[in-house]
């Protein structure tokens, strides 16, 4: 169980990434991939700089306008497309197979996807939010779109406007969170008392970094995120 108490690690205090290095974080993403894909399974057409074509990037701030948006099915397939190719790359695993199963259950998606972003807009807990997303036993509730996207869906759904509250978690953040706060963290199927847990820590060290007096800054909880998932193993 993790240990919300846990004090911050002073090697992620120590490698702060700051807000601007969060937001620009880019991931180079091949459009065409992503448009030939999405026409062969009669999936609502991709759009903005991915509907060009060819190589580019995508960083969190392009996601997380995305976010801003209402919520939408339209706009929710898009910041589904966004998050999830923000977060394959340019090796996109596994792409078929993901997009097959969203256009096999595309009205039940596109429900489940509106419902969370709401959610998500409405301020409601971390873990309510993704229980639309995910069982309580951490499968995913749309096939092949597990916990991990599931988190960054929620996580780019909040939009720019505030400070994140639903945080990225997925397998390499959770196996460096074991030294310090989550001793026997598993990499996969984390069940919704646990991703609230894990939002309440990364708040709390998000607060402590804050107070630190070599900071003198508001740190966000994302910082803490990338920190941990740049963080070197043991």
């Amino acid at each position: 169980m993790i240990n919300e108490e846990a004090s911050l690690p002073d090697d992620v205090l120590a490698t702060l990434p700051g807000t601007d290095a969060v937001l620009d974080q880019e991931v180079d993403v091949d459009g065409e991939r992503w448009r030939r894909t999405l026409i062969d399974r009669d999936l609502p057409a991709i759009t903005g700089k991915l509907a060009d074509g060819g190589r580019t990037t995508v960083t969190r701030q392009e996601v997380f306008d995305l976010g801003d948006q209402d919520p939408t099915v339209e706009n929710a397939f898009q910041l589904l497309y966004y998050s999830l190719a923000w977060g394959l790359g340019t090796r996109a695993s596994r792409l078929h197979q993901r997009l097959d199963g969203l256009a096999k259950h595309q009205n039940t998606a596109s429900e489940l996807l509106v419902s969370a972003w709401t959610a998500v807009r409405n301020g409601d807990p971390t873990a309510e939010a993704y229980s639309l997303l995910t069982t309580n036993r951490g499968g995913g509730r749309i096939p092949w779109f597990g916990p991990a996207f599931s988190t960054k869906f929620l996580y780019f759904a909040q939009g720019s406007a505030a400070a994140p509250r639903h945080l990225i978690l997925d397998q390499v953040v959770s196996r460096n969170l074991r030294r310090d706060a989550w001793l026997q963290a598993p990499t996969a199927g984390w069940w919704p008392e646990t991703y609230q847990r894990y939002c309440t820590l990364l708040t709390h060290w998000a607060t402590q970094a804050s107070e630190s007096p070599g900071v003198q800054r508001t740190v966000r909880a994302d910082e803490i995120e990338l920190a941990l998932f740049r963080r070197p193993t043991s």
